[in-house]
């Protein structure tokens, strides 16, 4: 964070830039979650005013190019009917936003309320439901320029070199030179070759349990920046072989069948799903090692075992990837003292 956006500068903007605030007492409380180079804040209102009690300050840099898609991103999914959080103010010129406050508590904070988590779960199916069947024409050639580049067999094949960069060279107990002959097998350029040629709608790209948020029984989205072109089976593999929670098969497999009874008459298929969520797993294995290590962020390594038994469920159930097998064995004390 630019350090001249010092505590005393934040909250002055904020009575200048939250609706109906203006002369009011503020308190600043940094969100400490997540992986990303922006920060959060949740400013809240002490004593009589007529706007809202709270807001959610966010503070981005350049160093990312879809920090700026958030906006257009913003309006692309309310066009699309999915709740998202108001832009009450965006300052373009020193990268501040102050945006409508959902709540502390997103889907992961629900996961342990037994009666409540597949009702969540089919709230959130139900947003990206309409996310996936807006038609791309459809959206506005101005938003559609600011989105992030659609998924091609590039940006597949960046996720899959990500995974053998960023995790399998650090963990995995197979050598290097053999990790470079698994890598270069057909079978990855199969399933990108594959993915890349069918047709694309939009899709939230992180569509993860910490990237929803609960408010009033309903699930809203969040952290939708990475907005672009995709399949539909790529965002309901990230949710439902979330690293971050555990979800049974016969859950998976129920919430599975609820998202194609929503989709009824789309080209979504139990095959692509597979597909997508062993791309999905390998780009989140790939984060996983890059925080985890690169960035010096060592909570983010307590989820790779669960995404390796996620991967490694996937595989087991369609046959996919078969070389992928090898690269899952982590290698004896690559993850230090992380509890199994």
């Amino acid at each position: 964070m630019d350090p001249l956006w010092d505590d005393d500068f934040l909250l002055h903007e904020s009575r200048l830039r939250v609706p109906c605030w203006g002369v009011v007492g503020l308190h600043l409380e940094r969100i400490v979650k997540g992986g990303s180079d922006r920060s959060y804040y949740r400013v809240t209102v002490h004593g009589p005013h007529d706007g809202p009690d709270s807001a959610i300050l966010m503070v981005y840099t350049d160093r990312r190019p879809d920090n700026r898609s958030f906006f257009p991103a913003t309006e692309v999914l309310a066009l699309a009917g999915a709740r998202v959080p108001e832009v009450y103010h965006h300052d373009a010129v020193r990268r501040l936003a102050w945006l409508e406050d959902l709540g502390p508590r997103d889907l992961y904070d629900w996961h342990a309320d037994g009666a409540m988590r597949l009702p969540l779960y089919k709230s959130a199916l139900e947003q990206v439901a309409h996310v996936h069947a807006l038609q791309w024409a459809d959206i506005p050639e101005n938003l559609r320029a600011q989105m992030q580049p659609a998924f091609d067999e590039s940006l597949y094949a960046w996720e899959q070199a990500y995974f053998f960069k960023e995790f399998a060279s650090r963990f995995s107990a197979v050598a290097e030179d053999r990790l470079a002959l698994i890598q270069a097998q057909e079978e990855f350029t199969e399933l990108r070759r594959t993915l890349s040629a069918l047709p694309r709608c939009p899709v939230h790209r992180d569509f993860q349990s910490q990237n929803l948020i609960i408010r009033d029984g309903k699930a809203w989205m969040i952290d939708y920046q990475g907005l672009r072109q995709g399949r539909p089976e790529y965002d309901l593999a990230s949710l439902l072989y979330d690293p971050y929670v555990t979800l049974s098969a016969e859950e998976r497999a129920e919430l599975r069948d609820y998202y194609f009874g929503l989709r009824a008459g789309s080209d979504c298929h139990p095959r692509l799903l597979a597909m997508c969520a062993c791309q999905r797993l390998m780009q989140a294995l790939g984060a996983y090692g890059k925080l985890g290590i690169g960035d010096n962020k060592p909570s983010f390594l307590l989820h790779i075992r669960p995404a390796v038994e996620n991967l490694k469920a996937v595989l087991c159930e369609s046959g996919l990837l078969p070389a992928l097998w090898e690269v899952l064995d982590l290698r004896e004390g690559s993850l230090g003292s992380v509890p199994s």
